[in-house]
């Protein structure tokens, strides 16, 4: 892998994985996520007090806590990053496939200097890994019956 191509990779990579936990909290709390690659639309859900997806009541602190305005935005931002993210778009930047600029396919995610700013890439790495971790320890102690 050429170093220009590291961005789009993290980046798609950390969608994922936030997809996956946020998607493995929701069948924690006993719905099943939709077909797609938007699990960040739960977070309203998740997030309002008193909300029937949210089965365990006592995660509404940490979960607000967890995914406080800035938080939100940057996971808004990598999912819209995803391909359909944004719907059905052939020009909207994205992690994996080119897109279309004046009707020609010009760009790539690999070495597109939308994806080079490595602080960018930092802040999506720890957000990721928050995010990861907090929904991880909910579900451990879910698992065990215990409070967080």
């Amino acid at each position: 892998m050429r170093e220009a191509d590291v961005g789009c990779h993290v980046a798609a990579l950390c969608a994922q994985t936030i997809e996956k936990s946020l998607k493995g909290y929701v069948l924690l709390n006993g719905a099943s996520p939709a077909m797609n690659h938007r699990p960040d639309k739960y977070l309203a859900n998740l997030l309002t007090k008193g909300d029937p997806l949210l089965r365990y009541r006592e995660h509404h602190g940490h979960l607000s806590k967890l995914f406080d305005p800035e938080t939100k935005s940057a996971v808004r931002n990598l999912f819209d990053l995803t391909p359909g993210g944004l719907g059905n778009r052939v020009d909207a930047t994205n992690t994996e496939y080119p897109w279309v600029e004046g009707g020609e396919w010009k760009h790539a995610p690999c070495g597109d200097a939308t994806f080079s700013d490595r602080r960018m890439l930092e802040g999506w790495l720890a957000v990721t890994k928050r995010i990861r971790d907090t929904l991880r320890k909910l579900w451990i102690a879910v698992d065990r019956g215990t409070a967080l």
